[in-house]
């Protein structure tokens, strides 16, 4: 019996050492950024269709998504950033499917949807329980400007174009305080795991 987790949490939240820990004890972990990824990489229908509403300006000089400027557009264009999003959700959602699908017939015990929006992305359906990595939105900002080098205006949009940390929290099972040590974090986790069995 496959057991799926949900892991969220804001950007610059922290998700992916949680991630990254519970691999190291024995999950196997659908990474919702890798395949958003996948779906718009060079040649892929995504892309087609990305560059049929928004240009080729949004391309490199070797024919991928310029993920940055696209990035920058859409965060400040709400309209802009459904029209990306009716695109994309689709064929992420048709490939996390066929993810899961493929880690039960393997038999897999703990597996792990980590997935940024999936509460905007209705894939809590798919989860028998769902964490959340929870810091205060000042400490997201101060992440993201040291982790990616944005202004703190530019890191507040990103911060806020997401679901509030309160929505998120409010909708999971299982609360992870990421705002200490990160071995604190992790004892966190540790302790769901033996409760759960799943170590």
């Amino acid at each position: 019996m496959t057991y799926i987790l949900g892991l969220t949490g804001g950007i610059a939240s922290g998700k992916s050492t949680v991630s990254h820990f519970l691999k190291k004890h024995g999950a196997r972990i659908i990474d919702g950024d890798l395949v958003a990824r996948e779906v718009v990489q060079k040649k892929s229908v995504g892309l087609k269709q990305i560059v049929s509403i928004f240009g080729e300006d949004y391309l490199t000089n070797s024919g991928e998504l310029n993920r940055k400027k696209l990035g920058n557009l859409v965060f400040n264009n709400k309209e802009m950033l459904n029209q990306l999003t009716d695109i994309t959700s689709p064929l992420i959602h048709k490939r996390i499917e066929e993810l899961i699908d493929e880690a039960k017939v393997t038999k897999c015990r703990l597996l792990v949807l980590d997935i940024p929006l999936l509460f905007e992305g209705n894939y809590e359906k798919y989860c028998d329980s769902v964490m959340c990595v929870c810091v205060p939105q000042e400490l997201q900002v101060k992440r993201l400007m040291s982790r990616d080098g944005y202004d703190k205006t530019q890191a507040r949009q990103r911060v806020l174009s997401q679901m509030s940390n309160e929505e998120r929290c409010a909708l999971a099972d299982v609360l992870i305080d990421n705002s200490k040590q990160v071995e604190e974090t992790l004892k966190q986790v540790l302790k769901w795991l033996m409760t759960m069995n799943l170590v």
